[in-house]
């Protein structure tokens, strides 16, 4: 029955990548099909860790890699160069021209991204910790769980507050993470 399973993780792996393959190629995006395609890479997981565990997710997601560098191996081969010159700018690292160098907002964008989010992720981590703990960890499961925790949330945190747009997102988005520790300091478990 496990092998069953697990081949079935295979083939949904390889389907959730075509599946995003086709609505990333589409003119406009599809909802629907971006959520049929993370929705059988889910299962896949799912499938790999009841048939096999770790190592059922492991081969599960070596498929789903093994796919995606398929379809960019083909597209890449067969895509025509460009008409037009490569811009010489650099990631947008620095302005082109006369453009202003907005400085301030640089700055800005990194003690967000990398000093306040660490705050929020340590404050994640202490909530992860209190959490724990009440499940019934112990003292030293609790710390592995917030050491693990805060480049966890960091990682995440960095990427979603440079994907977005907005500052008042940005900080909405730290608020909320740093509340998370209100529960452990009010009931006293950081004393």
């Amino acid at each position: 029955m496990g092998d069953v399973i697990l081949l079935t993780g295979y083939l949904l792996a390889v389907a959730g990548v075509l599946v995003l393959r086709l609505s990333w190629g589409l003119a406009g995006r599809s909802r629907m099909l971006n959520a049929a395609g993370w929705a059988a890479l889910a299962a896949a997981v799912l499938c790999g860790a009841v048939a096999a565990g770790a190592w059922g997710i492991t081969v599960v997601s070596l498929w789903a890699t093994a796919t995606a560098f398929v379809l960019l191996a083909v597209a890449g081969w067969t895509a025509q160069p460009s008409v037009r010159r490569a811009s010489d700018r650099r990631a947008g690292m620095l302005p082109e021209g006369t453009e202003p160098l907005r400085l301030g907002g640089r700055v800005l964008t990194f003690a967000i991204v990398a000093v306040l989010s660490m705050a929020a992720s340590i404050a994640a981590a202490l909530f992860v910790r209190w959490a724990a703990l009440l499940c019934g960890a112990a003292e030293g499961n609790a710390s592995v769980l917030a050491l693990f925790a805060a480049p966890l949330v960091w990682t995440m945190l960095a990427y979603l507050l440079l994907m977005t747009g907005s500052r008042k997102r940005q900080f909405a988005i730290l608020g909320g993470t740093i509340l998370t520790a209100l529960p452990p300091v009010l009931s006293g478990a950081m004393t």
